[in-house]
């Protein structure tokens, strides 16, 4: 009895709690890249595939928009094609921003990695030229990747 009531009052505020932190990511635009890290030197864009035997999955970036402007957020969204039905693997997923060191970002986007894809419905990039490289694996160990260039214009 005492575990129904304990269940009956605790599961609503774990729910409301975890609704007010969907709200609030919502609400506020990730910072995929900091203006330190554009600062540093550009690394060399080179072809991102990787030769297997069979085939990885595929990525594709779907509407995300190769050109925004500063300080105005937008929606990223990748979507993961799995090959032969084999799904991703999500904690697989690595994003790197391709400048000399790369920087791994995917920390900051890891709350919206599921096996489908990427969608993170608020990012902020500062103005510049800017390489993203997407690295997915699935079960199986086949590796996918994808460049994405954002271009992002100062504000008016």
């Amino acid at each position: 009895m005492k575990k129904a009531v304990l269940i009956s009052h605790i599961l609503p505020v774990v729910l409301a709690a975890a609704a007010m932190l969907t709200a609030a990511q919502a609400a506020e635009p990730v910072q995929l890249i900091t203006r330190e890290e554009a600062g540093l030197p550009t690394a060399s864009v080179a072809p991102a595939s990787t030769r297997n035997i069979t085939r990885g999955p595929g990525i594709d970036t779907m509407p995300t928009p190769d050109k925004g402007v500063d300080g105005k957020p937008f929606r990223l969204s990748v979507r993961f094609m799995p090959s032969n039905g084999v799904p991703i693997d999500p904690a697989s997923v690595r994003v790197f921003y391709r400048r000399q060191p790369p920087v791994d970002i995917t920390d900051r986007i890891k709350p919206y990695i599921t096996p489908a894809g990427i969608e993170a419905p608020s990012v902020v990039v500062p103005t510049g030229s800017h390489v993203l490289e997407i690295e997915a694996t699935d079960k199986e160990g086949r590796i996918g990747r994808r460049q994405l260039k954002l271009t992002v214009a100062p504000s008016p």
